[in-house]
């Protein structure tokens, strides 16, 4: 039975973070709600409330445990888990439009937020002001963005616009572009695939830094090899029956998925170097789109480890280890979180 974090929100729960090593979990919702509970007895410990607002994205610090930042509208604010809740130690005003999503990078300099309108800003949290802002590159809204591991100046950043951007930050430029309504995004199940654009709605990063995964509409998740200066596409998995709206690290090689067809998804993606391509698998179409499919689709059944069957639609994933098992953190739809085995 799934651990159910009830009470807390009074609407749609839309993120989540969770910090093991303090047993605490942070949510965001509707109405600008942002709870703090305890991971290990589901008791609601705290509540702020920003009227007028939601709450779309929440962070727990690393390396500085009493701090979490929370995105709310147009603003992030920093707060103090362990002083007066209710009362933030400092906002960052900074974006145009709503962010969709705050990352941190490894040393925690910097902290990035993406926006409806497209940019990214990237905040020096030392100096409490903007380093730079990344513009002109997304021509719809940004949804998601993170920062490259063991890289200081790398960050990818993926919208609503169909494009993976890797920038280098600090220059101000973009080292590569993906478009993924150019990339194959074929499958047996046209249906989901060949219907729904190629959104990229999230992505995250192993670890290791050796793979970029993004979450797409059309149901599959791209993975990308990360370990050269310029990344490069190497397999699609047909992950979903609709949309895919998150993927997370458990860690260097198992990605937790969720999407709308209400699936938690398991893949070890180390597995991928299991694949060997037959010799019919050669045969094309003349445009390799035969060969192509039957690789993905070979890959997608070797890494799949499990699926869990959810209530509602996924909004935010956090994958977790406690005592050596694993679990996954889920907001959905509902008022509720949701606290998986993934045995």
């Amino acid at each position: 039975m799934a651990q159910v974090l009830n009470g807390g929100h009074t609407a749609t729960a839309q993120c989540v973070d969770v910090q093991a090593t303090k047993s605490r979990v942070a949510t965001g919702g509707e109405n600008g709600e942002l709870c703090l509970w305890s991971l290990s007895s589901g008791e609601l410990l705290d509540k702020y409330v920003k009227p007028d607002t939601d709450c779309t994205s929440v962070l727990f610090s690393k390396s500085k445990p009493n701090l979490l930042y929370a995105a709310f509208g147009q603003e992030v604010l920093i707060f103090d888990t362990d002083a007066d809740f209710q009362i933030p130690i400092h906002t960052f005003q900074c974006n145009q439009e709503e962010i969709n999503q705050i990352q941190m990078d490894d040393k925690e300099d910097f902290l990035a937020a993406c926006d409806d309108s497209g940019e990214i800003k990237v905040i020096n949290v030392n100096e409490r002001k903007v380093f730079k802002t990344l513009r002109n590159k997304h021509t719809n809204i940004c949804s998601t963005l993170h920062f490259r591991p063991g890289k200081p100046w790398d960050l990818y950043s993926g919208g609503l616009d169909c494009k993976l951007i890797h920038w280098d930050f600090a220059k101000l430029k973009a080292l590569n572009q993906f478009n993924m309504q150019e990339m194959q995004v074929t499958n047996v199940d046209a249906s989901a695939y060949m219907v729904n654009p190629p959104f990229v709605h999230h992505i995250d990063t192993s670890p290791n830094g050796k793979y970029l995964a993004c979450a797409l509409e059309n149901g599959q998740i791209e993975v990308f090899d990360t370990t050269r200066r310029h990344i490069r596409e190497i397999f699609s998995l047909y992950a979903h029956g609709q949309g895919v709206s998150q993927v997370s690290f458990l860690n260097d090689d198992v990605l937790v998925s969720g999407g709308n067809d209400c699936q938690i998804s398991l893949w070890d993606l180390n597995k991928s170097e299991q694949y060997q391509p037959q010799e019919q698998q050669l045969v094309t179409n003349g445009h390799g789109a035969v060969t192509l499919d039957t690789k993905n689709a070979t890959i997608s059944e070797l890494c799949k480890i499990r699926s869990i069957n959810h209530s509602a639609k996924i909004n935010w994933l956090k994958p977790y280890t406690v005592s050596g098992q694993n679990f996954v953190a889920a907001a959905d739809q509902t008022s509720r979180i949701s606290l998986l085995s993934l045995v």
